[in-house]
């Protein structure tokens, strides 16, 4: 049933919490999401900026009533985020997230253990306690979330261009006020 546009600023939502699921085997990790009444069409599944699964969706529920959610999921390490998909049947969602091959998981071993290397040459002893371990890549937890190395480093740009931006704005604001004083002086001087 095709809604007319102007009916979407009536709608009414009921926002929801699906229960779900995790199975782990072998070669992968199974998400399962039961959704019932959903179709297919009505499901988004997107990995988000700092590499969350976000799981989304609305329905038509009646007259002018919606239901909605919106969940999201650490995607495990080991799963290949490019190789994610998912499959509706009998309104359970299964997100599936294949685990990466040896070569790949092995590879990138090597490169964190150069990455170590690198970061250690010209360093003394460094104890144990402060050693780098797995979760290295991650700067920080806030919320739950850990946010990745790179995806922080390009947070932290992002806010050092917003406060040049907000300087360079107060500056200009500043010069403007400084002149229009200057006009107004010289204006109630004569």
């Amino acid at each position: 049933m095709e809604i007319p546009k102007h009916a979407h600023a009536n709608r009414s939502y009921e926002d929801f919490d699906p229960l779900f699921m995790w199975r782990r085997e072998e070669g992968r990790d199974t998400l399962e999401l039961h959704l019932p009444g959903f179709k297919r069409d009505q499901i988004r599944i997107q990995i988000n900026h700092v590499g969350l699964l976000v799981i989304s969706g609305e329905r038509h529920f009646e007259g002018n009533r919606w239901k909605r959610f919106k969940k999201e999921f650490e995607i495990p390490s080991y799963c290949n985020d490019d190789a994610i998909h998912g499959n509706m049947m009998q309104s359970i969602l299964s997100v599936v997230m294949p685990k990466k091959s040896s070569v790949i998981l092995e590879e990138e071993q090597e490169m964190k253990e150069e990455k170590r290397g690198n970061s250690r040459k010209g360093e003394s002893e460094i104890s144990e306690e402060n050693d780098m371990t797995e979760d290295a890549e991650y700067r920080f937890e806030e919320d739950g979330v850990r946010v990745p190395q790179e995806k922080t480093r390009d947070v932290a740009l992002k806010f050092m261009l917003v406060m040049v931006l907000i300087l360079v704005a107060a500056s200009y604001i500043s010069d403007v006020s400084k002149s229009l004083m200057a006009q107004a002086a010289t204006y109630f001087h004569n």
